[in-house]
């Protein structure tokens, strides 16, 4: 039986994932130089989103995703309150803990809103002001690890070890990826139906 696009693509992001978790056994991103990090979390995300778009299997299993699927994804954002929980317990800097995880509370409640709003022109423009905002504050979250981990080395030490390291070397680069996709599909969309809207110059030529 052959193995669909979506299926093999779902094999290869939990073969990475098991790759997250072993290097989180062995605390990898606690022997990188503190650089090395936010340079290593871009590179996996671009070349997830390359991949995305330049090979051919991919792009097609990523195709079959809906938009509401995507977002259910992003309902796992509520780990936010997790960070809230480390900050309390004093094991992450409260700089990384209430940006990124208040960040990531209110991205995944506005997936959550989204799921159950009806489609239209609404729910298109909300979708797009969600993404920019979802999107940002992963920047922020990252920015802010990497800005903790020069300024003070081992304050985000919680996280080169698991669950957390998941997150980094995981989840931040499907996340990111996942953004990327659905600015592409709302742009895509947007040009579609102004593509197929009439053309007024046409229309004046047409009853002279």
């Amino acid at each position: 039986m052959k193995t669909s696009s979506l299926a093999r693509f779902l094999i290869l992001l939990a073969v990475w994932g098991l790759a997250a978790v072993a290097a989180g056994r062995v605390h990898l991103l606690f022997h990188l130089p503190p650089y090395a990090v936010p340079v290593l979390i871009a590179s996996l995300t671009i070349g997830l989103a390359v991949a995305v778009s330049r090979v051919g299997w991919i792009s097609e299993a990523v195709r079959e995703i809906s938009l509401r699927q995507l977002l259910v994804v992003h309902v796992g954002r509520f780990v936010g309150f997790y960070f809230l929980w480390l900050h309390a317990q004093g094991r992450l800097p409260a700089e990384f803990a209430h940006r990124a995880g208040w960040g990531d509370i209110i991205a995944a409640a506005g997936a959550l809103i989204l799921l159950f709003w009806p489609e239209g022109p609404g729910f298109r423009r909300a979708l797009w002001i969600w993404n920019i905002v979802g999107l940002a504050d992963l920047f922020v979250a990252v920015g802010t690890a990497g800005w903790l981990n020069l300024t003070r080395p081992g304050s985000m030490i919680e996280v080169a070890g698991l669950p957390l390291t998941l997150v980094p070397l995981w989840a931040v680069p499907i996340l990111m990826t996942s953004h990327f996709v659905i600015f592409r599909r709302i742009c895509g969309e947007a040009c579609t139906t102004a593509d197929d809207a009439p053309d007024p110059d046409s229309q004046a030529m047409a009853k002279t």
